[in-house]
């Protein structure tokens, strides 16, 4: 049990849990296993698990013993540092094709809790799955290398565009990172709620109202449905027209 008495993230319970098939998986191409052969997807990967995780489960907690690996087929999942003299903090936001859980192949617990931001397709690949396929697949090291450098790039994004600038302009950067990370048309951005939203950047949920509006009044974003926008490509192009942004 971890220090929370819940169980560990191992038990974790997958709806319409199946045995994965890597060999076929629509997101190969960019997950784990990209760098491997058909060949190399063999019976050494046994206990690999596919199933659906409804929005806001907790895939595993910070500081629990990390057992597992999770590779998202579909959705997105936010990172959150726990810290006992602060309030939790998002860290980062991953989606299609990203790996979670790491850590545990270098036998340490989970560094963050992992949380469903919305419904999940999801992969649970044992720990020891990983080892006994590596000991004689090296072609694996690569798609893990692939996957902290994948970590990397998403830290530095949120670095470089939630935490610094006008709120008016890091609204519009945070839709952006949504999109290109969940994969979402832009005609139909599924947006997460406006509490996560705010404490991503660091605001208010009433001042993150307050641009949002202004958004929907120029016409760069507008709702089709509960928490799903249509967005505007100048809205996404990644650079804020000072209109925009000073208004």
């Amino acid at each position: 049990m971890s220090p929370r008495g819940k169980p560990p993230s191992q038990c974790v319970s997958l709806l319409r849990e199946q045995r994965s098939d890597c060999i076929l998986c629509p997101i190969r191409a960019s997950a784990l296993f990209a760098h491997l052969k058909e060949t190399d997807l063999d019976r050494r990967l046994t206990g690999v698990c596919n199933g659906i995780l409804r929005a806001s489960t907790v895939i595993y907690r910070q500081g629990e013993p990390a057992e597992t690996v999770f590779t998202i087929r579909s959705g997105v999942v936010k990172l959150v540092i726990e810290d006992t003299d602060s309030q939790p903090r998002i860290l980062r936001m991953l989606g299609r094709g990203s790996a979670i859980g790491l850590e545990s192949l270098e036998d340490r617990p989970y560094e963050q809790t992992a949380i469903a931001m919305r419904d999940l397709n999801i992969c649970r690949i044992p720990r020891s799955a990983l080892l006994n396929l590596g000991d004689s697949h090296p072609g694996l090291l690569s798609g893990i290398i692939s996957k902290w450098r994948e970590h990397l790039y998403w830290s530095d994004r949120w670095i470089c565009s939630l935490c610094a600038g006008k709120q008016a302009e890091r609204v519009p950067s945070l839709i952006c990172m949504i999109a290109e990370v969940s994969g979402d048309p832009l005609d139909a951005v599924c947006l997460p709620r406006s509490a996560d939203m705010a404490e991503i950047l660091g605001c208010s949920v009433e001042s993150l109202s307050r641009q949002m509006a202004g958004l929907k009044r120029k016409g760069l974003l507008r709702r089709v449905g509960p928490w799903t926008y249509n967005c505007e490509p100048a809205l996404l192009e990644g650079a804020i027209r000072p209109e925009i942004a000073d208004s």
